[in-house]
């Protein structure tokens, strides 16, 4: 809590907070307990890091679902045990299947406790599980657990070169248009490549908005999870504005609680994420890009409630970011929080489900807010991040009444 300022700001503070910050997730050491003892209500799991995304999360669906809806396990506590997976170079296939079970542990809260250890030893096993935590990574001896901090953006931006081709991903939705208006009119870039199932469809007017703009769009029919059209759009790009930049706006929700989830709704939400994340990442490995953007969602830090399949798609996204970054290319995946502003993605969502969302901690982002976020995070050399909106006085309440999620503790 003292990380993010929350008990240390009176009331008026807390009301007349405006400016945004960006935040990160950091693992942070934590004293060993003494003398642990690992209780005997426990359920083991251990999952090994790699193979193949959707067979593994749907392994671990499977295995999720059968221990949350077995009367047997009432009184038992799943752990789920990776190694060597998280932290500084993550396994992007075990960062989703850590998206995953962190809704999971939002939906049934105490039932499941993740670790992930260096080198497996009981002594490593029954030291994480003592803390109490329920993530924790336990490593060269010492224990870490995940929590929000603030992140600095200090580092010169990326240079947009105007000559240059910025590729969209999901350019018919909010999002898609809002930051592609964005980088034409704040950022000088003039060829964009906007790539959407609908293609030019419905786009006429922004088309034309654009070009009074100053901008030359392509509008393409493609679904940049496939293969063959996503290398035929980018072959379609001209030599003499080649691609400097992707920005991967592209997604869908299909929610459910983790215990009705469908190996159907998983597939159908990893697709336009990760699959085309994938494809971008390899097919464009020889471009000379400025940046590769990642629209990620608070979901796969926070663990929201019945969105475990969209949850687990962002950590992996993540996840790239940070192998990306690790490889030497660039790579910033930003973890958004909720923007008002209702889209394809979210303007099906009632008052209900937009409370549920809010008791989180967060608070739905403007647009003008999400804009300066993004300029932020793409003036910074971190390849993850989580720009959000915290309401504040709603984590000060939980933090009084000892019910903070632990990614916002000390």
């Amino acid at each position: 809590v003292d990380d993010l300022r929350l008990q240390r700001m009176s009331p008026d503070q807390l009301a007349t907070t405006a400016n945004e910050p960006l935040y990160e997730l950091r693992w942070h050491e934590v004293p060993l307990p003494q003398s642990p003892v690992v209780p005997e209500d426990i359920a083991l799991a251990r999952v090994e890091a790699g193979g193949d995304l959707f067979t593994r999360l749907t392994e671990v669906l499977e295995l999720t679902q059968q221990f949350l809806t077995d009367p047997a396990n009432e009184h038992t506590r799943l752990v789920v045990l990776t190694q060597g997976s998280l932290t500084d170079h993550p396994d992007p296939v075990t960062a989703a299947i850590w998206g995953l079970l962190r809704s999971a542990q939002t939906e049934q809260p105490g039932r499941i406790l993740l670790i992930d250890v260096d080198i497996w030893s009981d002594e490593a096993f029954a030291t994480a599980v003592a803390t109490g935590e329920p993530q924790v990574a336990f490593r060269a001896g010492q224990l870490f657990v995940p929590r929000l901090a603030l992140a600095s953006a200090a580092d010169p931006a990326p240079v947009w070169d105007p000559d240059g081709t910025v590729l969209i991903t999901g350019a018919s939705g909010t999002l898609g248009r809002l930051v592609a208006r964005h980088l034409v009119t704040e950022h000088g870039v003039r060829h964009l490549l906007l790539l959407s199932r609908s293609g030019a469809r419905g786009s006429e007017e922004f088309a034309a908005e654009l070009v009074e703009l100053g901008a030359t769009p392509a509008f393409v029919a493609c679904d940049a999870a496939d293969r063959d059209q996503l290398t035929a759009a980018l072959a379609g790009i001209p030599a003499e504005h080649p691609l400097t930049a992707v920005v991967h706006a592209a997604g869908v929700l299909d929610d459910a609680a983790v215990t009705n989830l469908t190996v159907e709704q998983l597939a159908t939400v990893l697709r336009p994420k990760t699959d085309a994340a994938d494809l971008l990442h390899e097919l464009t490995a020889d471009a000379d890009l400025a940046a590769f953007v990642l629209f990620s969602s608070a979901a796969g830090v926070l663990g929201t409630a019945g969105q475990a399949n969209y949850a687990a798609a962002n950590a992996y996204l993540d996840a790239l970011a940070q192998d990306r970054h690790a490889a030497g290319l660039p790579a910033t995946s930003l973890a958004w929080g909720l923007w008002a502003d209702a889209s394809s993605m979210t303007g099906h969502l009632d008052a209900a489900d937009l409370g549920r969302l809010t008791r989180t901690g967060l608070a739905p982002i403007t647009t003008a807010q999400g804009l300066n976020l993004l300029d932020q995070a793409l003036s910074t050399t971190h390849p993850t991040l989580v720009p959000a909106r915290l309401d504040l006085p709603t984590l000060r309440n939980h933090a009084t009444n000892n019910t903070l999620p632990t990614l916002y503790r000390n």
